[in-house]
């Protein structure tokens, strides 16, 4: 019998030994003796004891046969590219037991393809057990034979080499996510700039970790992404060491939002100050991603920082010799609120002379006083006050945000101007003629961008400029003198001023109003469509300018027919409406095009039943105008029955086009499913007509040609063509000369319309009074 301490530590090791014919085995050790083991060559029984000479503990064993076999499991497994595989080496006797080796015993391991292998060969300490999982890194897809080789009296004693089948399928992207972001625990203080340089502080002994990771790369929705974690401190995460040689490895998947969550537990050292915990996105082969997210988690003892001393206002304008009220929040570095702090002002430096003003902070950690100027401060000058927070013991905490007071005969603003992150007019007190407005769209994906919109629309025209169309936009006030401004925008737009965050920042964050400094941002989102006023006011000074908010087609969500029932008479013409609108309700006008080589946000209509679609149809596909509606037009059967139209999602099976469509869709939080599918009913009979107008295009030659049809409008009724060719944006009323009149000539409520051109043109037809349209129709150029 031979006794072994593979754990010994270096301060102490275990030195054990074993006399020939022995009664017992002395054992010296230092600090561990943890991990004694046994190792026996020779079948039998064996009694012994161990003891520190206080307590005793009786123990007997019978060992296993020498090894004849041995085991490689699983024998087939797949992982992801660049994840971990595990296989366990198992001996075992003649008898099934598992079972040891001998000391000159070893068992390679190896892949033939270009995995890493942990541990080539195992080694008797290794196997001491009989069990063994060693670990093999992946690097590209396929699949690798692993193969495990006994060596030493192993092959003697029966054990052959085994194999197991190693499957390595998908992929890892390689494209920077855009945005990453300690969310758990909730008072984390995020910092830096989205993906790179991304910093966070929390709070020592802080053990659970929530990481929020947002993809907004041209990847799809399900793309797998690999990070890479390295303690800095020692410790663990999520049980297991994450040194810069040996690395964690977390592979997460996205959802249909394209975001993903990382959960982590810091164990041991990793959760003490100055800790530091580095999250870097990586590719299949571990190579740290060109612009990828680098997130730093710092371990910090809470503290009050010199910026956690905020006053408000930081600038004011007030008359000369007047006193200015400040509020002054003192928190520590997470937030918590400090209480019974004494709070002093001091002009230009701190120092005794100076104190102009102190208070003490209450149960939210805030301290009301006051300020005011020197009795010589003249009109146009200004005074800059600087704070001290002092705790109920301790010293005092300089804060390094002060507050500068400009001081004016009438204690207003001379002048202020706001501009725009689109680079649109800009608007002042003094001039505001607005030429083009920024443009922006509404925020569908459920979080707000962080990057400002560039869009742009000509008043004049009408004309969007896309630009770089984002959720978001930033307008920048400016006065003279600086001073605090409140931005004030309606209902259905948010403001803040806080800088939101990609994909944390929710569209339902924000509020009606927020103050900002001069010269500083204020992010204004909007979850309505239209033109919205945005206000901004100091010092006596209003300015207004205005925002453009819309969707687009991809913003499609919901869909409606209506009426959901009706009557019509058999062989009559009737009609229902198509509605679609975004997760917000506003309209959505969808993609158009004969070919419909963009599909998104166009409907699929079935009819069934008594019922034809336009053109004797059983299926159309529609797509809607700028009020996000469409006429349907239907045909009854001659027989009286039942029938109905369907809409349904065009392109449901495409990820890319219409995202609330594609299937496995997440909806954003507080938002409702998306209504994909909506039937109106019609029952055929007796019941009343529906005035409608069908129309049918033909083309011959450079010569195109529409014939319609009419229901329920008397003949001698003027109908009227508009038009519209490729490249313009509206449809414009055909010339007088070409006005139909529904006579009757070529049958009851029949007329045609010709008109030369050879190309494409749309053409929908309507009544002088407006009160019945046709569906709009395409004829293809010549």
């Amino acid at each position: 019998m031979t006794l072994d301490d593979t754990d010994a530590s270096a301060s102490g090791a275990v030195t054990a030994t074993l006399a020939v014919n022995a009664t017992g085995v002395d054992v010296t050790t230092g600090t561990d003796d943890s991990q004694i083991k046994f190792n026996v060559d020779t079948a039998g029984t064996y009694a012994g004891s161990i003891y520190n000479g206080t307590d005793t503990v009786g123990f007997s064993f019978t060992t296993a046969g020498a090894p004849t076999s041995m085991t490689l499991t699983p024998a087939t497994q797949t992982v992801l590219v660049g994840a971990v595989g595990t296989v366990t080496v198992t001996l075992k006797d003649a008898n099934g037991n598992t079972t040891q080796p001998q000391t000159a015993d070893t068992v390679g391991v190896a892949s033939n393809g270009d995995d890493t292998v942990a541990f080539a060969a195992l080694t008797s300490t290794q196997l001491a057990y009989g069990v063994f999982d060693d670990t093999i890194a992946t690097q590209t897809a396929g699949s690798s034979t692993i193969t495990a080789t006994p060596a030493g009296t192993l092959p003697g004693s029966g054990v052959t080499a085994q194999t197991a089948t190693l499957v390595k399928s998908g992929t890892v992207s390689n494209v920077a996510i855009a945005g990453i972001s300690v969310t758990t625990p909730a008072n984390a203080a995020n910092a830096g700039t989205q993906p790179t340089a991304r910093t966070a502080k929390v709070a020592e002994g802080t053990t659970a970790l929530v990481v929020a990771i947002t993809d907004a790369s041209s990847n799809v929705a399900g793309t797998p992404l690999r990070f890479k974690a390295v303690l800095s401190a020692g410790g663990t995460v999520n049980g297991a060491a994450a040194t810069t040689g040996a690395p964690q490895y977390f592979n997460l998947t996205t959802d249909a939002l394209k975001q993903a969550t990382l959960s982590l537990t810091i164990g041991g050292a990793g959760a003490l100050a100055a800790s530091v915990l580095t999250l870097t996105q990586v590719n299949v082969t571990n190579a740290t991603v060109s612009s990828g997210g680098v997130e730093a988690i710092t371990w910090q003892t809470p503290a009050v920082q010199g910026t956690n001393i905020v006053p408000t206002p930081t600038t004011a304008v007030a008359a000369v010799g007047a006193t200015t009220a400040v509020t002054v929040q003192v928190d520590d570095s997470f937030g918590v609120d400090q209480v019974g702090w004494t709070v002093r002002a001091y002009r230009t430096d701190v120092l005794a002379a100076n104190l102009v003003g102190s208070g003490v902070t209450n149960a939210s950690g805030s301290a009301a006083l006051t300020v005011s100027p020197l009795a010589t401060t003249l009109n146009g000058q200004s005074e800059t006050y600087k704070y001290t927070a002092t705790p109920p013991v301790g010293v005092a905490v300089n804060g390094s945000i002060s507050t500068t007071v400009s001081y004016t005969t009438s204690g207003a603003v001379s002048t202020m101007s706001v501009a725009n992150g689109a680079s649109a007019t800009a608007c002042s007190n003094t001039s505001c003629t607005l030429v083009t407005l920024p443009v922006s769209t509404v925020p569908s994906s459920g979080t707000v961008a962080d990057t400002s919109s560039t869009g742009k629309k000509t008043v004049s025209t009408g004309v969007v400029t896309p630009g770089t169309l984002t959720s978001m936009m930033t307008f920048t006030p400016t006065t003279t003198p600086a001073n605090l401004v409140t931005v004030t925008v309606p209902e259905g737009v948010k403001v803040s001023a806080t800088e939101p965050v990609a994909g944390v920042t929710l569209w339902s964050a924000g509020a009606q109003t927020a103050t900002v400094s001069s010269g500083t941002d204020a992010y204004v989102w909007a979850t309505a469509t239209g033109t919205f006023d945005i206000t901004f006011t100091s010092g006596g000074v209003t300015v207004t300018t205005k925002l453009v908010a819309i969707n687009t087609s991809a913003d499609a969500y919901n869909i409606a027919l209506t009426p959901t029932s009706q009557d019509v008479v058999k062989g009559g013409i009737g009609s229902a409406t198509l509605t679609v609108t975004d997760v917000f309700g506003n309209p959505v006008q969808t993609s158009t095009g004969s070919s419909l080589t963009d599909d998104t946000g166009v409907v699929a209509l079935v009819a069934t039943g008594e019922l034809l679609l336009a053109g004797f149809n059983t299926n159309l596909v529609a797509a809607t105008g700028v009020d996000g509606t469409v006429r349907v037009a239907f045909i009854a059967g001659n027989a009286s029955g039942e029938g109905s139209i369907t809409a349904v999602p065009f392109n449901a099976t495409s990820a890319s086009k219409t995202p609330a469509w594609a299937p496995a869709y997440i909806p954003p939080v507080g938002a409702p499913a998306p209504a994909l599918t909506s039937v109106a009913e019609v029952k055929v009979g007796s019941g009343p007509v529906t005035n409608s107008i069908v129309l049918e295009g033909s083309r011959e030659n450079r010569t195109i040609i529409v014939d319609g049809s009419t229901s329920g409008i008397a003949a001698g009724t003027t109908v009227r063509p508009w038009i519209k060719f490729p490249g313009e944006t509206q449809y414009t009323q055909g010339a007088a000369s070409r006005q139909i009149v529904a006579v009757g000539d070529l049958g009851a409520g029949e007329f045609q319309w010709q008109r030369q051109t050879s190309k494409k043109i749309y053409v929908y037809f309507r009544t002088e009074d407006g009160t019945q349209q046709s569906l709009r129709i395409i004829i293809p150029g010549r």
